[in-house]
């Protein structure tokens, strides 16, 4: 597996994708994305050739697109990190893993979200709901340690039930979209246009 598929994976696996548990033949990197994100889908697919997929399949009743890659241990190495007790988390060494800007724009795109209000604010949040507060915590760490980027984990409640998600802090806005930019996809680029906003003015 090479760096650019390796990056990838990592990426998604912070986001929305899913590895399955392995056989002896490794694990499979699950992604699936709705119908208005099926250029994205079929960007990763190509993406991803080398490692072997298997076809884009629709998921009928879901407006939904999926595909899976062959299996792999180089996978099965990723998802030991990453589902240690069996559910998605946060390896303690995350800072070795999360290291490239394509990981991080793959992670962006999957669970981010602009929060963009003229003569208010501009900033960006990452979904990170499914992880705890202290994976959260690495997360935000890493993102300044390896990218310079400040941010913030935040608690927010949803149907009664408390939930956490990282913030980019203002002054690091530029910076985070200047790292990110060039990986981002057409169908993904209101998550950035604060940044094309400014390059107009």
């Amino acid at each position: 597996m090479d760096s650019v598929i390796k990056n990838i994976v990592v990426g998604s696996v912070l986001g929305d994708g899913y590895l399955t548990k392995p056989s002896k033949k490794g694990s499979r990197l699950w992604l699936k994305y709705n119908d208005k994100s099926l250029s994205y889908l079929k960007w990763l697919h190509e993406k991803l050739m080398p490692i072997g997929v298997g076809e884009i399949k629709i998921k009928r009743g879901y407006n939904q697109h999926y595909f899976l890659t062959d299996s792999s241990l180089e996978i099965a190495d990723l998802r030991n990190s990453f589902y240690s007790n069996g559910k998605k988390g946060i390896p303690a060494n995350i800072q070795d893993i999360l290291i490239d800007p394509l990981s991080l724009a793959i992670w962006y795109m999957d669970d981010g979200c602009l929060d963009y209000r003229a003569k208010y604010h501009c900033n960006s949040t990452f979904a990170t709901f499914y992880f705890s507060y202290e994976d959260c915590g690495r997360l935000a760490e890493t993102l300044e340690v390896n990218f310079g980027v400040k941010a913030r984990v935040h608690e927010c409640t949803m149907r009664g039930k408390m939930y956490y998600r990282i913030y980019i802090l203002s002054e690091s806005m530029n910076k985070f979209f200047d790292i990110i930019r060039k990986y981002i996809q057409p169908c993904m680029s209101y998550k950035i246009s604060y940044s094309n906003h400014q390059q107009s003015r």
